[in-house]
């Protein structure tokens, strides 16, 4: 009996210790990974500190915005602008054969400046394109939204199943709805995600969207409901800027109006008088 109790003893003792042995060496492969996370991380940081450029949070955003979303996107689009600006300078100089004074290095200076300040605008303008048709889609996302909520699918798995059905018809709508549910999957307060998503885009209609789902969230209200509110509150709102943009018409087309029709109407009216009179003093 002693004799198999301690037999007992040394089985459980040795798979006691093959146990332990067994969750140390995950316990180091795990050790292992992250520290090699960590020198990844810490190599691709340290990697082009050349040209790393100080980072401006509001060109970050925009790169972002139009689909640049790595943390080097900054540091690349600066080095790429500071490269095409110096590459036309020099090419500007060397084209019009500009002497080496003042006069041709300022010359090749401000051709350079202008270039930057073109890309610049040019950045501008592709954000306020891509802005213009996340503001366009956004009813018929939310309207996705309500299909969605109503099926019983929480904000997460909605805010991701709008953004891949909307991929074919809006990639940049699609990319905010899909960064906006990743940051709900890690991020403690889904409320947190919301206001990223409005600070963002920046939009009116964004805007109304956050602060209607915030409420909703905050005193537990029916978030179908809210969604559907939204939904018709932005197709309003579209229907009186196409009401707003119609009015204008009439202002806009009194320019032409006036230079391609009265103007020929006029100068055929008055045309034959001038030329009797250029006549008459002719014969005198």
């Amino acid at each position: 009996m002693i004799f198999s109790i301690g037999i007992a003893c040394l089985v459980l003792g040795a798979l006691g210790g093959m146990t332990g042995f067994l969750r140390a060496t995950q316990y180091d492969i795990v050790k292992i990974r992250l520290d090699r996370v960590a020198r990844f991380s810490a190599e691709q940081a340290s990697r082009g500190g050349v040209l790393r450029w100080a980072t401006n949070p509001k060109r970050a955003q925009k790169l972002a915005m139009l689909g640049y979303v790595s943390s080097q996107a900054d540091s690349i689009f600066m080095t790429a602008r500071a490269s095409a600006m110096t590459g036309v300078g020099i090419a500007w100089f060397f084209f019009l054969q500009l002497s080496f004074d003042i006069g041709g290095v300022a010359q090749g200076v401000v051709i350079a400046l202008s270039l930057g300040i073109a890309i610049d605008r040019v950045l501008d303008w592709r954000v306020n394109v891509v802005r213009q048709e996340i503001a366009k889609h956004i009813p018929d996302a939310l309207d996705l939204m309500v299909v969605c909520v109503s099926s019983g699918q929480n904000l997460e798995a909605t805010f991701n199943t709008v953004g891949q059905e909307m991929k074919s018809i809006s990639p940049s709508l699609s990319r905010e709805w899909l960064v906006t549910s990743t940051e709900m999957a890690v991020l403690d307060s889904p409320q947190v995600a919301l206001t990223n998503l409005d600070a963002r885009l920046a939009l009116p209609e964004i805007n109304n969207m956050i602060a209607t789902m915030s409420q909703a969230l905050k005193f537990g209200a029916p978030m179908a409901e809210a969604l559907k509110l939204i939904a018709s509150d932005s197709r309003q709102y579209h229907m009186l800027e196409l009401e707003e943009w119609v009015g204008k018409i009439p202002a806009k087309m009194s320019f032409p109006l006036v230079v391609f029709i009265m103007l020929p109407v006029v100068v055929i009216i008055v045309a034959p008088m001038v030329l009797s009179i250029f006549q008459t003093i002719g014969q005198l």
